[in-house]
């Protein structure tokens, strides 16, 4: 059946994009197949790594975990393992107009359209983002150690991301476990934002469980830090869109957003001690648009998926069912009912400003 749907895939994807980038996906995606072995097996094989087995065993007991107070079923996803030669798994590629934060998006056979275009090597991807900036697209590409299927195939744990430490390992699991409860094709920060609440949420509870009070202090210390930093990085998304919103000609655009993207690092060393060490954003590469993308997309709406959580009675079936429903809505409806849930979230919570007063550009 699965050699049919790659064929099929194929056929459909052969009238509609380059037969050279879906070839990559689905090789890519067969190699890692192929590769599978029974986590099972290794668990009991005496030849296999002592610190490969407990993690694989912690792997199985976030699945129970899981399926036990999550209501979410894995099926048989993460119950093989594949080793990989390489730090990612795959390498997506973001890209905005050269005076826009929207992104740009691409639409795929079942997935729907998505802001981000994936490849098995970084090669590939960073040649389509060459040729993206040609076309003066702001372009970002970044590593993704796990990804998931949606259901067409028994996901396996990846050796990008088993020896991660536990409340991280905890996190992609039910983040990942999460698109495969519930999809919304063409909707990626409604995706991101939906999976990324069901990972906190998820991790909360599972740390109760463990009455690790220390470490759930941390962990939600760490989170308030990030937090912070994005609605940081945000707002200056904004002040840039706000600057191309502006009737100025091409040349004055790039020069005032050279200097807004300059002030932003500038505003950040000099807070630096409220973020804790972000220094990474900062020497990753060229600040452009296309940065704030994959950070909008999984942080924008999850205060929505709070609200909604709160909604629900804290009720993960309850929560998964209004979730549908909202993910049902057409486009347009969807969006009023996330910003409405938001609205909610901030009359409801008085949270910390990310604005430091350091000078702005006006426009």
């Amino acid at each position: 059946m699965r050699s049919i749907f790659v064929g099929v895939l194929l056929l459909i994807v052969g009238a509609c994009e380059t037969v050279g980038f879906y070839g990559q996906a689905v090789s890519g995606q067969l190699a890692i197949l192929r590769a599978r072995q029974s986590s099972r097996d290794l668990i009991t094989a005496p030849t296999t790594d002592s610190a490969l087995r407990a993690q694989l065993q912690q792997v199985t007991s976030l699945l129970d975990f899981a399926q036990a107070h999550l209501a979410l079923d894995p099926k048989r996803r993460y119950s093989s393992y594949v080793h990989i030669d390489r730090k990612y798994v795959v390498w997506n590629v973001f890209a905005t107009p050269e005076f826009s934060t929207d992104p740009i998006r691409w639409c795929y056979p079942i997935a729907g359209c998505a802001t981000y275009r994936g490849y098995f090597s970084l090669d590939g991807a960073e040649r389509y983002a060459r040729h993206l900036r040609s076309q003066r697209r702001d372009t970002v590409v970044g590593g993704v150690v796990a990804y998931s299927t949606l259901g067409w195939f028994d996901d396996p744990v990846l050796s990008t991301f088993v020896s991660w430490p536990d409340v991280d390992l905890a996190g992609l699991i039910f983040h990942e476990l999460a698109h495969g409860r519930l999809f919304v094709p063409g909707d990626t920060s409604f995706n991101e934002a939906f999976a990324s609440f069901v990972e906190r949420r998820g991790v909360v509870e599972w740390l109760l469980a463990t009455q690790d009070q220390a470490l759930i202090d941390a962990t939600q210390a760490r989170w308030k830090t990030s937090d912070r930093f994005v609605a940081y990085l945000l707002e200056w998304r904004d002040e840039l869109q706000r600057l191309y919103d502006q009737p100025y000609n091409t040349f004055a655009l790039r020069v005032l957003k050279t200097e807004l993207l300059t002030a932003m690092e500038t505003c950040y060393r000099t807070n630096a001690d409220r973020f804790g060490d972000q220094d990474w954003y900062f020497a990753s590469g060229r600040l452009n648009n296309a940065r704030f993308v994959p950070l909008a997309a999984y942080n924008e709406l999850r205060e929505s998926f709070e609200t909604l959580f709160a909604q629900s009675g804290e009720s993960w079936p309850q929560f998964y069912s209004k979730v549908a429903e909202i993910g049902g809505l057409n486009s347009e409806a969807r969006t009023e009912a996330m910003k409405s849930l938001g609205d909610a979230y901030r009359l409801d919570h008085a949270s910390e400003s990310a604005d430091l007063s350091c000078a702005a550009l006006v426009f």
